[in-house]
């Protein structure tokens, strides 16, 4: 009987391959499929103790490449221990760095020699418990160890940042990040930080979207559930909401009005930026990001092709074909805009920018110079940004690269009228002064 899921970024109903990654024929999207699907093939869902160690040991070690920015390297742990193709490592890696889970039960641990454990006979004996104690060395002693390593797993994963909500104006240095060093050369001087782990007002568990409106208020939210926090232009937090629809954030961006285009795994919309009041909506439409020009023209990617909507979500122009006028095969993934109205997207597969005129005629591609680019935002002297998790790299207009600085868990990125960065730096927002 064939077996079918749902895909998580675009909702549509998939069938199950017997493959843990695969392809939305939708959207374009690499997925993960439920893990029920391959236990209900007839594979079990239980393995052995030494199995467990070493998946968990090889996931941990790839989780602190990631951490230290060793995208290249965690890859090819993955590849060695797991037995997988490029492709599927580079899909799970991206996935463990975007903070996903991934199931692993479908992969084989490759190793050289088998683990032992040695019992010391002499202490069994002395004790009187020989077949005690071999019991023990059988079956206790794995376990503790497992436990001891899927707890350092929990550690590297979900260790809890404190609570900040602080403000450093004029602070002559940033803050570096936690595990990394501090940089007196760099451009961005941190000013205020908001946020913090949890799930009450003002706190995140995986905020990856950040923007700022024509008041100044800042708005940010998790991933997954999505859920919209509403902060003063001093960090202060106002209110929360939720939308009507979606259930996975893939870009958030304000007007100057106070308005909040979403788009999610239920297409975009908009609403009122300090009530959530749904005000419009665009269905039949799989947005991977959103973005709002000067004079509020909306912005979406959509796969291999890229939309412009009005301000009340009407459709303008749509660029079936932009992925082929920019000769990329799967489509695009982030997207921004400049002050003349220059379209900036992220080629999903290269991870090079693809620039757009305001008609959608292609200009130009160039390297974004980041192993895997989670937001792109122009500065108001139009200058490109690239947010790499550990870093920021920043380039010229021509996609020339003028420097880069160290960040924490760097996702979304916005500008507000004074030119300072707001960054989505999870489970923070922390807005920067750039001196470049």
């Amino acid at each position: 009987m064939t077996k079918s899921f749902n895909c998580a970024s675009c909702s549509a109903p998939l069938e199950f391959d017997g493959e843990m990654l695969q392809k939305c024929e939708h959207c374009g999207s690499t997925v993960i499929a439920p893990s029920e699907l391959f236990y209900s093939m007839s594979r079990t869902p239980f393995v052995d103790m030494s199995a467990l160690k070493g998946r968990a040991l090889k996931i941990a070690e790839i989780r602190q490449l990631i951490h230290d920015g060793k995208k290249i390297e965690a890859i090819k742990v993955f590849r060695e221990a797991f037995g997988t193709g490029l492709k599927e490592a580079k899909d799970a890696v991206e996935a463990i760095e975007r903070g996903e889970s991934i199931d692993i039960s479908g992969f084989r641990v490759q190793t050289s020699t088998p683990v032992k454990i040695k019992v010391d006979g002499e202490v069994v004996k002395k004790a009187g418990l020989a077949i005690g104690g071999t019991m023990i060395a059988m079956f206790i002693i794995p376990i503790v160890i497992a436990v001891v390593v899927v707890g350092a797993v929990l550690f590297f994963t979900f260790g809890k940042a404190g609570t900040v909500v602080t403000s450093i104006k004029n602070s002559p240095t940033s803050t570096p990040a936690p595990g990394a060093q501090a940089n007196e050369a760099s451009p961005a001087q941190e000013i205020l930080k908001i946020g913090g782990e949890g799930g009450g007002p003002g706190r995140f568990k995986d905020n990856r979207h950040v923007t700022i409106d024509g008041n100044g208020r800042i708005y940010s939210s998790d991933y997954s559930p999505i859920r919209i926090q509403v902060f003063d232009a001093e960090g202060k937090f106002i209110d929360q909401w939720v939308p009507e629809d979606g259930n996975n954030l893939f870009g958030m961006a304000a007007d100057r009005s106070g308005n909040i285009y979403v788009a999610s795994n239920k297409g975009i919309s908009k609403h009122e930026g300090e009530t959530g009041k749904l005000l419009a909506k665009a269905e039949r439409v799989f947005p991977r990001d959103i973005a709002v020009t000067w004079d509020n023209k909306v912005i979406v990617s959509a796969g291999r092709a890229i939309n412009i909507y009005d301000n009340s979500l009407k459709l303008i122009i749509e660029i079936k074909d932009a992925a082929e006028r920019a000769s990329t095969t799967v489509g695009f993934e982030r997207i921004a805009a400049d002050g003349n109205g220059n379209i900036y997207a992220v080629d999903r597969t290269s991870d090079d920018i693809c620039k757009f005129a305001p008609d959608g005629k292609f200009l130009n591609r160039f390297p974004s110079g980041a192993n895997s680019p989670n937001a792109i935002a122009i500065d108001p002297s139009g200058r490109i940004f690239v947010s790499d998790t550990s870093s920021i790299k920043v380039l010229d207009a021509s996609g020339k690269q003028l420097t880069q600085f160290d960040s924490y868990q760097a996702f979304g990125m916005t500008f507000d009228q004074q030119g300072n960065l707001l960054l989505a730096s999870r489970p923070y927002v922390v807005r920067y002064s750039i001196e470049l």
